[in-house]
């Protein structure tokens, strides 16, 4: 069996549903890559092939990732068709507000208003458990520190905080508020210190 019988082969077998998204991926590519109309029947088969395990390899699977990809796809200047590698860089370039975290910009602003609530987090307004668990990574580690380590670190952090939520990191929990219950004195506690004031007091 040559390359292409394959090929042809193993699309046939693909699981359907991710057939059927490259099928409609393609289809919308037509009109900002109009290359594709050029493309031999043959050909189409082995570029969706391809592209069908790429997605798989990569983790590509969700509504989401490819609606970045097809935004990024029709922003392009040019009516070149992408390679599967390009589109998949595009699917997995999240926004940070996505992932409920600021922007490089906006994190110097975010951290420095964190200082004035570190003792106290559960008082602090935070997008997302995973910007409290930057903000707090950085503090821990820089809280002390120069200000200028603290923003050479940032970049890195942030980074790193971006990876772990786009691949389902667990962040931990906002610390709450907890309820402070009254203090409830036991009677016979408080009839003997009423006494002993009594006693010391001289009255009867």
């Amino acid at each position: 069996m040559n390359q292409l019988t394959t090929q042809q082969a193993n699309f046939k077998e693909a699981p359907d549903q991710a057939r059927q998204m490259i099928d409609r991926i393609f289809a919308n590519l037509t009109a900002s890559c109009p290359i594709l109309l050029n493309v031999s029947g043959k050909q189409l088969e082995i570029l969706k092939q391809q592209w069908i395990l790429g997605f798989a390899e990569n983790g590509i699977k969700t509504f989401e990732q490819v609606k970045r990809g097809m935004a990024a796809a029709r922003a392009k200047a040019n009516g070149y068709l992408p390679s599967v590698g390009e589109f998949i860089s595009w699917c997995n370039s999240y926004n940070n507000h996505e992932l409920g975290l600021p922007t490089q910009d906006e994190l110097e602003a975010r951290l420095q208003k964190y200082f004035g609530y570190a003792k106290e987090p559960h008082n602090f307004k935070f997008r997302s458990r995973a910007e409290y668990y930057l903000l707090k990574t950085i503090y821990d580690g820089y809280g002390k520190k120069k200000w200028e380590d603290c923003q050479r670190a940032m970049p890195k952090i942030l980074a790193e905080v971006v990876e772990k939520a786009r691949t389902g990191f667990e962040f931990p929990q906002i610390p709450e508020l907890l309820e402070q219950k009254p203090k409830v004195i036991p009677p016979e506690v408080s009839k003997n210190g009423v006494a002993k004031i009594k006693e010391i007091m001289g009255i009867a």
